[in-house]
């Protein structure tokens, strides 16, 4: 049987395509939509926690934003690049690979920090890290936190993480959305003998959590006990809306810095609540997900530390070979939006 995720690499998932504001309508609306591109993931409960607050527009904020959920990070890069989006949450990393591959988009904020697990999968007899060797490892994307973090691990452990086809990789990293994951592990129940079950995966949450909870999977560690208080995800615009709407992403940022202040000074059931609505999964399930992963939205750790992305950006390119060079953070980042907001909500406070 082919294993599910080689067809997820080789063809992208299709999710059913929005139908909302372009963004040609959106220069020409009086009160624009504005379009953010996530996928249904903990580290974006920032993101669901804005749009409940302020589902309407008003006096004060003439706009309304909308979040544009999809399947892939392919999927919302391709719309960033054709500006059907006017931003989104994306990896730390992948948002340094575009823009170093020349899209021109702007960093301006964290969504989190922490937020993942390392699984491994129940049917691969695996006791230590040793045992992923010649195994395939999952993660959502070789431009993650999770590869990265995945990557330095086994290393350290004298595993070689890379392709199927690279010579010399001890353990095979493959790529799929995370939503996918669990899907997999379930799928090996009629893999062929001589086709190496999969060792597990490394994602944002939920997912982890459901492998567990379903009994296919158990933790090997969270991503926040292999680098505390990292950064994953974070907000980008495209540099067109900031020309067509210069007003607006200090606006998003102010609001998205008040609800990670609401979300983080709320008891863990309330954001189960809330996120249990805005990921389209069960309730206790994400109460899970929210007190085994460590994830923050504390904003005080929002604002973009530029040595964290440095951090990043020369692990990907020193260590993993995966980036050709270093990009220019004083033109890809844009901290001082994301220092207001800091101040603003701690005068609320």
């Amino acid at each position: 049987m082919k294993k599910p995720y080689i067809a997820a690499r080789r063809h992208r998932l299709i999710p059913q395509l929005y139908q909302g504001t372009s963004q040609g309508t959106v220069m020409e609306n009086h009160f624009p939509d504005i379009c953010i591109g996530h996928l249904k993931i903990v580290d974006h409960l920032v993101l669901g926690m804005a749009a409940a607050d302020h589902p309407g527009v008003d006096d004060h904020r003439p706009w309304r934003l909308v979040p544009v959920p999809m399947n892939t990070w392919d999927e919302i890069c391709d719309k960033l690049g054709n500006k059907t989006i006017q931003g989104a949450f994306i990896p730390t990393p992948l948002a340094l690979e575009l823009f170093a591959s020349g899209m021109d988009i702007r960093f301006l904020m964290f969504v989190h920090r922490s937020g993942s697990l390392l699984v491994k999968n129940r049917k691969a007899g695996i006791h230590s890290l040793a045992d992923f060797n010649g195994k395939p490892v999952l993660v959502p994307s070789w431009f993650s936190i999770q590869a990265m973090l995945l990557h330095k691990l086994l290393g350290a452990s004298g595993l070689v993480l890379g392709p199927h086809d690279q010579p010399g990789s001890d353990v095979f990293l493959e790529t799929v959305p995370p939503y996918l994951m669990p899907k997999i592990l379930l799928a090996e129940n009629d893999m062929d003998e001589d086709d190496p079950a999969t060792g597990g995966f490394m994602a944002p949450e939920p997912f982890g959590s459901l492998a567990v909870t379903r009994g296919q999977a158990d933790i090997v560690c969270t991503s926040d006990s292999l680098w505390k208080n990292h950064p994953c995800c974070g907000f980008v615009v495209t540099r067109h809306f900031l020309k067509t709407y210069p007003r607006i992403p200090k606006a998003l940022v102010s609001l998205f810095f008040a609800a990670a202040r609401h979300l983080e000074n709320k008891p863990i059931l309330d954001q189960a609540a809330l996120g249990a609505g805005f990921l389209a999964q069960d309730p206790v399930l994400v109460q899970a997900a929210l007190a085994r992963s460590r994830i923050g939205f504390a904003p005080e750790k929002l604002v973009p530390d530029t040595g964290a992305i440095d951090r990043i950006q020369t692990y990907m390119v020193d260590a993993m070979g995966i980036m050709p060079k270093k990009i220019d953070q004083d033109i890809f980042v844009n901290k001082t939006w994301a220092e207001n907001a800091l101040s603003e909500v701690r005068i609320a406070d």
